[in-house]
């Protein structure tokens, strides 16, 4: 029988477990593993994926990766994966004999839309690190204070004594650097730059991941930049920044690439939180909300609208267009803002 937690499916005794326990379990899996991540991934659920992935191969594990979307590789991420690599849509035929490995995914909703995470599998592991993840899993390692999925990946390969070579660590620490804005997010902690360093001497190249992540930026992204900027609105005394975009403004840039565009509005002098708003279809929207400060919280606001994610990096998707969502982010801040 499964009960549910704030609406999302949990399964019968499911408990926490240390990184041991959790290395334990994913190598007695005789059936094998998939592993898969939540929709629309980042550079922290994709490394994760194929940093474990990878991990677990070596090891002697049958892995499949999988992924919801369509096209689980975003082009700006795509010099992740190796020749020969793939991530399928749908799990395997043998799924029933093997482990259903989630990682950095929250809850159980933004895995697959038509199923639960436990149906068809014969056990799920859950592991993550945001503060806010459902426990949906039968065997469940968050750590909130870590600074990413791929740290805890981390502790759970130290815990196995399994070796974590360049191949494992590059994607790891994709996760890792992505996760804490060049480790200059509040969740940046002395622990994160300890696997920055395993990371680096087991291969990592920070130049060059670096140099792939963050300077090879599409002239389409920049333009869209100047475009958000443009129709920017700041709001709550200057500390919150708010813009939409839309087709007009894919058209004129000639592309739809805003990644990065949201962190650039965020780093504006004064501003403590910004929002950006894209029209993905008719009557569409998807909202990213980034903050700087420790003492907000923006995930909050985007749980309200059945979204998620970190306390200082979250999203989610609504019909409110902007006329209407604008007034309504902007009371969510002022609230917390006088709170703090």
């Amino acid at each position: 029988m499964t009960e549910e937690r704030n609406g999302h499916p949990i399964p019968g005794g499911a408990r926490d477990a240390t990184p041991a326990e959790v290395a334990r379990t994913l190598l007695d899996a005789d059936g094998g593993l998939v592993i898969a991540a939540h929709r629309n991934p980042d550079g922290d659920a994709l490394g994760s994926m194929l940093g474990l992935g990878r991990a677990m191969r070596a090891a002697g594990r049958d892995v499949v990766l999988a992924h919801p979307d369509a096209d689980p590789v975003p082009p700006e991420l795509a010099f992740m994966l190796r020749d020969g690599e793939s991530i399928a849509r749908h799990l395997p035929a043998d799924a029933a004999d093997r482990v259903l490995v989630a990682v950095d995914c929250a809850t159980a909703m933004r895995l697959w839309h038509d199923r639960a995470p436990q149906d068809g599998v014969r056990m799920v592991v859950n592991i993550d690190h945001h503060h806010d993840n459902t426990r949906y899993g039968h065997v469940n390692l968050v750590e909130p204070g870590a600074s990413s999925c791929a740290e805890v990946l981390v502790h759970v390969l130290e815990a196995a004594g399994l070796p974590i070579t360049a191949d494992v660590a590059e994607p790891l620490y994709v996760g890792l650097i992505t996760d804490t804005g060049r480790f200059c997010y509040s969740n940046t902690g002395p622990e994160a730059h300890r696997v920055a360093g395993l990371l680096i001497r087991a291969g990592a190249d920070p130049a060059e991941l670096g140099r792939l992540l963050y300077e090879e930026q599409p002239p389409e992204r920049l333009l869209l930049l100047g475009r958000a900027m443009q129709h920017a609105r700041l709001l709550c005394d200057g500390r919150l920044m708010l813009a939409a975009l839309g087709p007009e403004d894919y058209a004129a840039a000639g592309g739809d690439d805003t990644e990065g565009i949201v962190e650039a509005m965020r780093s504006v002098r004064g501003v403590s939180v910004a929002g950006l708003t894209r029209r993905v279809a008719p009557g569409a929207w998807r909202v990213s909300l980034r903050t700087d400060s420790p003492r907000l919280d923006v995930s909050a606001i985007a749980r309200e609208e059945g979204g998620g994610g970190h306390r200082a990096a979250a999203g989610f998707s609504t019909a409110r267009p902007p006329e209407d969502l604008f007034p309504w982010v902007e009371s969510r801040v002022r609230a917390q803002l006088d709170a703090a």
